[in-house]
């Protein structure tokens, strides 16, 4: 069930969902909240913070982020607790508290290290004294849980990708100088550290304005797609060209996705989708590029957006966009797509993690996308 693009055909079953929601809501206290939010969905569950604060989170299953957003939408209504839908981050001394009871570790010495790794994404070390590296679970799953509660779950979503444990270095007469590698700081310093590593590559991304200019900068992508008989997101696409390569790596390769990190302003990056089944090659290739000229030309017109990039598959086309945020400039796209007599099987789609369950039909009754 969509929540954000919802369609008409869905709004009983959104009504049955909201009395129902409504219904286990009215029960919850601190000491129930997991369980009744494992009721609303078995991967749905609810930390109760120390402010009293109830937050509902999918934790890792982040095309469930919209239902979470759902629930505490009628939490908040109920006015009986407060909600939220990312923990909040905590103090490097709540942090030790949680992983000593959670993990038996003791993170007092614990140290850090962070860099940028592909997809704009921070890859960290944690160092803590009695890890046993990353062939240690329990050692790696407090790692990720230190990041988490030092850095809150939406910094957490949006920016940080892997997260690696290792043993804290002893300390001795000599000092191994490692060229190649970023220093290591204490771990308290890591919410620190990422902001400033966040608001560096912030501001040397590119806002909408920008990206409505010449395409002679486009970098081209091959692959070679098995055939079958659909396929879901872009996993057809043959041949993509984009103005933001790092974003379609990113994207094509299936890792955590967040619109934050490739464009400033707030923009959110979706892609149309058009079934261009039984076409010849020559005739999609030529009404791909009459539409993303017309998208183009009207995004940029009332300020809405930008096409950032295409795509050919064995059975798709595509066409990126970089949209303003609201609901404007998808109404914008669906309505030139329409004007262009795209086929009833086109849809918007959302590139971010979170927001991959969500869709638009670009006609009222485009069918669901594979």
């Amino acid at each position: 069930m969509r929540f954000l693009h919802a369609g008409p055909d869905e709004a009983r079953d959104r009504e049955a969902l909201a009395a129902r929601i409504d219904a286990l809501l009215a029960q919850i206290t601190p000491s129930n909240a997991a369980a009744l939010a494992a009721e609303i969905h078995p991967d749905l569950d609810a930390e109760v913070m120390p402010d009293g604060l109830v937050v509902i989170t999918p934790r890792g299953e982040r095309q469930l982020r919209p239902l979470s957003a759902f629930v505490v939408e009628r939490g908040l209504a109920l006015g009986k607790l407060r909600f939220a839908t990312h923990r909040p981050p905590q103090t490097f001394a709540e942090m030790r508290a949680t992983i000593q009871t959670e993990h038996g570790y003791d993170l007092a010495s614990a140290q850090a290290r962070a860099g940028f790794s592909r997809g704009h994404l921070l890859e960290l070390v944690i160092y803590g004294d009695g890890f046993g590296g990353n062939t240690d679970p329990r050692a790696l799953a407090a790692a990720e849980r230190a990041a988490e509660v030092l850095l809150g779950e939406r910094v957490l979503d949006d920016w940080i990708g892997k997260v690696d444990a290792e043993p804290l270095p002893r300390g001795g007469p000599l000092r191994v100088v490692q060229r190649d590698a970023a220093p290591r700081f204490a771990l308290g310093e890591l919410p620190q550290t990422v902001a400033s590593a966040v608001e560096g590559l912030l501001s040397s991304l590119p806002d909408l304005a920008s990206l409505s200019g010449p395409r002679d900068g486009w970098v081209l992508f091959e692959s070679e797609p098995e055939a079958a008989t659909d396929y879901r997101g872009q996993d057809d696409v043959a041949l993509a060209s984009s103005a933001l390569p790092e974003l379609l790596k990113c994207f094509l390769e299936g890792a955590p996705f967040s619109s934050r990190r490739f464009v400033r302003g707030g923009a959110e990056i979706v892609y149309l989708k058009v079934d261009a089944a039984g076409a010849p090659y020559e005739q999609r290739l030529a009404q791909r590029t009459k539409l993303e000229d017309e998208l183009g030309a009207a995004l940029t017109a009332r300020r809405l957006g930008a096409v950032i990039g295409n795509g050919l598959g064995l059975r798709y086309a595509y066409v990126d966009l970089a949209l303003a945020p609201g609901a404007e400039a998808l109404a914008l796209v669906c309505d030139v797509a329409r004007r262009a007599g795209v086929s009833r099987r086109s849809w918007v789609q959302f590139c971010d993690t979170d927001l991959s369950s969500e869709w638009s039909g670009v006609w009222p009754d485009s069918p669901p996308p594979p």
